[in-house]
């Protein structure tokens, strides 16, 4: 069995690239699972996704503690406690990041060796050839599916299979050329293998948990809230940067801001508390003079 991981954050399509690979897969004549793990659905949270490829039915669920191929859709996860896309890795698992760094400028990632890490700018990528980030899926995807020597022919086939009923012929089109980039981009790296393993299956322990009253489990609506120790500012993909010449003190950012991220400095300009901010770039869209730009976040 083939054990795939993906990790991104919300709104980066990783849940679609899982299902990309899976279908995919199916094409390619495997028994596949994928299925995602994540909170309430909000863009830029961490979440991640699980595929499993098989030539006999598979009988584990869930979450994939040791796995294979790991796709790491945001390279600032790395330092994400609430991630930890790593988790689990050996020196079996195999890496694909998505980042502007090379494989060679990386850093050791835990026990995966330097040449099972696999790096390229797929967002860049995704911008230039569809002009939309939400096509990272498409990418990330397929590059995962040449990984695991899949053809080009039954990775289209995984992207025609879950874009076709949500995509004009345009958009299809154009994420179709990007599938076809993507895969010659990881043209060269080799395929990864199934695991020789004899090992017996782990037995999980199933734990009895005990009923405590609401006045025990519940949380009190009184008490003082937390949400402000959270920083939300590691959702972001991409970061709002203010050009003070050009900013006219129209306030526009800071009403509309929906974190209330946005505050005013002494001289009425715009202050981003980058601890807050969840990278939305509703500033960069609003304002009339253009001060704000965006800025891909890299850690």
């Amino acid at each position: 069995m083939l054990r795939i991981r993906f990790h991104g954050r919300g709104g980066q399509g990783m849940k679609t690239a899982s299902r990309i690979l899976g279908s995919a897969g199916f094409h390619a004549g495997w028994i596949v699972q994928d299925s995602p793990v994540y909170g309430a659905e909000r863009r830029g949270a961490p979440m991640s996704a699980f595929t499993r490829l098989a030539r006999e039915p598979i009988r584990e669920r869930g979450v994939i503690a040791s796995p294979d191929l790991v796709v790491i859709a945001d390279e600032t996860l790395l330092a994400d406690l609430a991630a930890q896309p790593l988790l689990g890795c050996d020196t079996r698992s195999t890496v694909l990041m998505n980042t502007r760094k090379q494989s060679a400028e990386l850093s050791p990632l835990g026990a995966v060796s330097r040449e099972a890490i696999f790096a390229a700018d797929f967002t860049a990528l995704a911008l230039e050839t569809t002009q939309s980030l939400a096509s990272l899926s498409v990418a990330l995807g397929v590059a995962a599916a040449r990984l695991l020597g899949l053809s080009l022919s039954e990775a289209l086939a995984g992207v025609t299979d879950e874009l076709s009923p949500h995509l004009s012929a345009e958009r299809q089109a154009k994420n179709v050329a990007l599938a076809q980039v993507a895969y010659a981009r990881a043209e060269g790296w080799p395929i990864i293998q199934e695991r020789q393993t004899t090992d017996s299956p782990t037995l999980v322990t199933l734990v009895e948990v005990a009923f405590d009253p609401p006045t025990v489990a519940a949380p009190s609506i009184y008490a003082i809230s937390n949400s402000p120790e959270r920083k939300t500012g590691n959702w972001r993909q991409f970061r709002p940067v203010l050009h003070a010449e050009l900013c006219t003190r129209c306030w526009i950012c800071f009403v509309r801001c929906p974190e209330a991220a946005i505050a005013l400095d002494a001289h009425d300009y715009p202050v981003v508390d980058y601890d807050q901010c969840k990278g939305c770039l509703l500033c960069v869209h609003e304002c009339p003079t253009h001060a704000f730009t965006a800025e891909q976040e890299v850690r």
